[in-house]
This record gives C-alpha cells, sequence and structure tokens, in this order.
C-alpha cells in the first residue's frame, strides 16, 4: 500500500501557510485546494504588476526589487499558469505590453539579472551580472516565449520575437547539452504544448524525444541528495498525464514518499538554498516566502497523486 501524507499533516500546513504565508500563498492555496476564486488569487498576483505591466516587489521571494523585471514577470505567468487563469486576463496583456518594451530587450530576447536588483535585498545570483545572464537568459527567455505564444498576444512584434527564440532554441536542443540551470526545466514547459510551436524541420516526435531525454540525464536520481538544491523528479512530471512520468514513474513515487517521510511537525519542509550570508534579515523573510510557496506545490503534487488521505467529514474548515 502507498503512503499517504495524513489529514493531520495537511491540516498542519495549511495552519502553517494560512498564519505565516503572504496573502498570495493563502489566495493560492484556496484557489487550488479549496475551491476557492481563482479570480481573486488573480488580484492577489496583479497586487505585484507595475504600470508598465511587467512585475516586481518580491513576488519572487529570491529577489525584493520593486521594479519590473523579465525574471519576476516571468515568474507571475507561471503562477497565473498554474492558476489557470484565462487566457484573455489583463494580467497577461499587461505582462506582454511590458516584455514589448524596447527596454527590456536583451540581445535577442531579455535579461536574467537587471541593474536595479542591486539596489535591493536579493540572492547572490539575483544580483546584476551579464555573464549569468549569458548562461541563464536561455531557459528564462524559452519560457517566456512559450507564455506569449500559448496565449493571446495581439503583438506581431512580440510573437515574431518569441517565435524567433524558439526557433533558435529548437536548433540548439539538438546540438548542445548544457543549457544552463534553467533551460532543461523550460523545455519541460513545452511539453504538453508542442502544437504551438511554430515549423521548423524537426516533428513533435523528435522534439518531445529529445526533450525527455534531456529530463532524464538532468534528474536527480538519489534520494539522499534531494535534500540539497539538486532538480527532483518533481520538476518534471507534476501529474500522471505528463510526458515523462512513464520514464520517471518510479522516481516520482519514491519522492512522493519522500515528501511524506520529511514533512516536520508543526512545520513546512525547508528550502535546500540560502543567500551566503547576504542581507541575513531579508533572507529570513524570503525563507519564509518560499516554504509557503514551495508547501504549497508539494501538496499539489501529492494530490495529484491521491497520497493525502481524505477528510473523514466534508465541511467548513475552522481557521485557527
Amino acid at each position: 500500500m502507498k503512503k499517504r501524507m495524513t489529514q493531520a499533516q495537511f491540516q498542519q500546513i495549511r495552519r502553517w501557510v494560512l498564519h505565516n504565508g503572504r496573502p498570495l500563498e493563502w489566495a493560492r492555496w484556496q484557489a487550488l485546494f479549496e475551491g476557492g476564486s481563482r479570480n481573486q488569487a488573480a488580484e492577489v498576483l496583479s497586487g505585484y504588476q507595475n504600470a508598465d505591466g511587467g512585475f516586481g516587489w518580491g513576488l519572487e521571494p529570491d529577489c525584493m526589487n520593486p521594479q519590473s523585471s523579465p525574471y519576476q514577470t516571468g515568474s507571475a505567468l507561471a503562477l497565473a499558469e498554474a492558476l489557470q487563469l484565462d487566457a484573455h486576463d489583463p494580467l497577461y496583456r499587461g505582462a506582454f505590453a511590458y516584455l514589448s518594451q524596447e527596454s527590456t530587450a536583451y540581445r535577442d530576447g531579455w535579461p536574467f539579472t537587471i541593474q536595479s536588483n542591486d539596489a535591493s535585498p536579493h540572492a547572490p545570483w539575483m544580483g546584476y551580472d551579464p555573464k549569468l545572464n549569458d548562461a541563464e537568459s536561455f531557459g528564462l527567455n524559452l519560457g517566456l516565449a512559450r507564455q506569449i505564444l500559448t496565449h493571446d498576444c495581439d503583438d506581431k512584434t512580440l510573437r515574431a520575437k518569441a517565435e524567433a527564440i524558439v526557433v533558435k532554441a529548437l536548433e540548439q536542443l539538438f546540438t548542445q547539452e548544457d543549457f544552463g540551470e534553467m533551460g532543461v526545466d523550460a523545455f519541460c514547459g513545452w511539453l504538453p504544448q508542442l502544437d504551438f510551436l511554430p515549423a521548423t524541420a524537426y516533428t513533435q516526435d523528435q522534439i518531445r524525444e529529445r526533450i525527455l531525454t534531456l529530463i532524464e540525464k538532468r534528474v536527480e536520481r538519489d534520494p539522499a541528495q534531494w535534500q540539497e538544491y539538486k532538480p527532483r523528479p518533481s520538476y518534471f512530471v507534476r501529474s500522471r498525464n505528463d510526458a515523462a512520468y512513464p520514464r520517471l514513474k518510479d522516481l516520482v513515487e519514491a519522492e512522493l514518499d519522500y515528501l511524506i517521510d520529511t514533512c516536520p511537525e508543526g512545520d513546512v519542509w525547508e528550502i535546500p538554498w540560502n543567500w551566503a550570508g547576504l542581507y541575513p534579515e531579508a533572507f529570513r523573510v524570503a525563507r519564509t516566502q518560499w516554504k509557503g510557496w514551495k508547501a504549497i506545490e508539494n501538496i499539489a503534487f501529492l494530490m495529484a497523486f491521491d497520497r493525502i488521505e481524505p477528510a473523514v467529514q466534508k465541511g467548513n474548515h475552522t481557521d485557527e
């Protein structure tokens, strides 16, 4: 019999998110797990959106820059996707307007870090660094391009830019092995949306197979390493319908057991990274925010595989 998280553990995590998480995390929790309004969650998310349409204000807790950045905007779009917001939601129009501005461009795409990050507390890897931009903008750009091409973006110039990014990425897909930390993750995001790819010399079957091969190479297979900052199976598989699930099935089941076994009493899971002593007070805040964010992702993962015991009685929760 497969392990299941108890209702007591689930309720403990719920209380932790309610008491310690941001309004954003609580709105996400309600929308994803309690039949709450996704539009309300979108409204809370839009509170991180600036007048230029981009996102900032520490939405992604590793960078507390209030100014808009492509990376924070990408994080917002990923959250909107997880909430299954309507493709016509004003949040998307604003984000695409921001990405279309000439001032946000970096080479043929957008930068991973921006100079104004340095004026606010941030993780070491979020400080402005042109070399880091060269290494990590690939994954960011491929992810942003997917958001543009899979939603109702009516900016023809922006769509053309996104298509060019994807066409170039697909050429590299078959000639490179290293795509930076975010690259394989970004390719994985395309697996359920291959029909939106621009025309290339490769078939969808060829593209799918190559992405799955890269995922198999990248995923951390040793559970002893999952407490470190390593790509767990859940980075690439969120449900049984995901393309990588058949190849990673045993690892996915092992991670589900791992999450149940490592859920601490009276707390939620710890994050496997830190800011190396930079901005210690700000990191304490970011750490708490990240714990709530990751707790939601872990619960969604467990729910997708029926690894949480059902409640004995249905009814309204009583918040403590």
